[in-house]
């Protein structure tokens, strides 16, 4: 399965680069990987598409219009009491989910950057979509390790745990009570703009790059099947980088060695009616904290700031493949109430810190496997039962 998985990613590359040609171009858009398909170092979920970008509204600027699909098969662990939406710390809910989605984007550029072949802002609006079949987890009746030991349920015994109904805390699960699964249509509609001053070469990179995006998902079109959604969700993302030394080979095509400084600041607002499960992930806490947990400490209003100091190793045989360690610290802040619920932090607020390093090999600088070891710090690492320790985990990509 590794090596068929494997090969068809290579082949789906190498396809789409050789056709999207002229006014088009393969854009990769994402990639998820399950921990229980060899311990996630295969991606399990896919998202790729292409940009055509022969209409020229503004001379001298690109006018794009890009359309993406993505599907897999993930897990899902999710950490809140369905009866009042309270964090628990053990026994999570797990379950996986086929997926399918898709994005029709249109993007138009103003203005000059000072890196070549780009546009100093572009602004964009995209419809995003998505089909979801939720499942039991494949691991149901194995025992797992969580600060001790429990046994993975179905959904439906797990609920029943609670005495409970999904109701409001899992709007996209209502189905799934006494049945083997359920699915969900989403809609969602995002705009937003993007000052792009950032020259990135893989192995180093120079300048500053910010973004600012809304997304809408309306209560009248996520009502379709088992699942609801009625939410928005705002970010502001901004990356700040500088080279601080790097050595080329003689013939200036391959990096021989580079250090460069990258700093990250990203701030999400995130409320609704029902914020389903799938859109908490990207914008909890704990997802962006390194060393902590996708889906905790999950509150309406989160800031974060990362900061990496990164070491590229030399490119020994191809342009684009080498060897990076990563030393990392993280701090974020949480408030406002845990979604879907009326329940605030004890303290009123989450403080999360984190130190560590990462240990990867870069293909092309959008994939980064390899391993990380995190010294979570101010909070708890939720799923490995840690607090104020190290935590290992399987990493297949920087963040940013």
């Amino acid at each position: 399965m590794k090596k068929r998985l494997t090969v068809l990613l290579l082949v789906l590359v190498l396809v789409s680069t050789a056709v999207f040609g002229g006014d088009w171009r393969y854009i990769f858009g994402d990639l998820d990987q399950h921990p229980e398909i060899l311990i996630g170092f295969v991606p399990s979920y896919t998202a790729m598409g292409a940009g055509y970008n022969g209409l020229t509204l503004i001379p001298g600027n690109r006018t794009e219009i890009q359309m993406l699909g993505g599907f897999g098969y993930s897990q899902r662990k999710v950490w809140q009491d369905p009866t009042n939406g309270r964090p628990i710390t053990s026994d999570p809910l797990i379950y996986d989910v086929w997926r399918t989605e898709w994005l029709l984007k249109f993007t138009q550029g103003f203005g000059d950057s000072w890196v070549p072949n780009k546009d100093m802002v572009t602004v964009y609006a995209a419809y995003e979509g998505r089909f979801e079949t939720n499942v039991d987890s494949m691991v149901v009746g194995q025992t797992r390790l969580n600060g001790g030991s429990y046994t993975v349920d179905p959904v439906s015994g797990w609920l029943s745990d609670y005495s409970t109904t999904p109701d409001s805390v899992y709007p996209d699960l209502t189905g799934i009570p006494g049945e083997s699964k359920n699915m969900m249509l989403g809609t969602a509609f995002i705009v937003g703009a993007k000052y792009d001053m950032m020259q990135d070469l893989k192995t180093s990179q120079d300048g500053f790059v910010a973004d600012l995006n809304a997304k809408w998902a309306p209560l009248s079109l996520n009502r379709a099947l088992d699942g609801e959604a009625d939410y928005y969700s705002v970010t502001f993302n901004a990356v700040g980088a500088k080279t601080l030394y790097q050595l080329k080979s003689d013939d200036q095509k391959f990096n021989l060695f580079s250090i460069t400084v990258v700093d990250r600041a990203n701030i999400n607002w995130t409320d609704g009616r029902k914020v389903p499960v799938y859109a908490q992930g990207g914008v909890s806490l704990g997802r962006k904290v390194r060393g902590f947990n996708t889906w905790t400490y999950n509150t309406q209003f989160t800031a974060v700031n990362n900061f990496d100091i990164r070491f590229a190793g030399p490119e020994p045989f191809f342009s684009g493949i080498y060897p990076r360690i990563n030393f990392f610290f993280d701090i974020g802040y949480g408030t406002g109430e845990y979604f879907n619920s009326s329940i605030k932090p004890d303290n009123g607020y989450n403080l999360l810190y984190s130190t560590g390093v990462q240990f990867t090999v870069s293909f092309f600088d959008f994939i980064d496997l390899g391993y990380q070891l995190a010294y979570v710090m101010g909070g708890s690492n939720y799923a490995k039962g840690v607090k104020d320790g190290i935590v290992g985990s399987v990493t297949f990509f920087l963040d940013f």
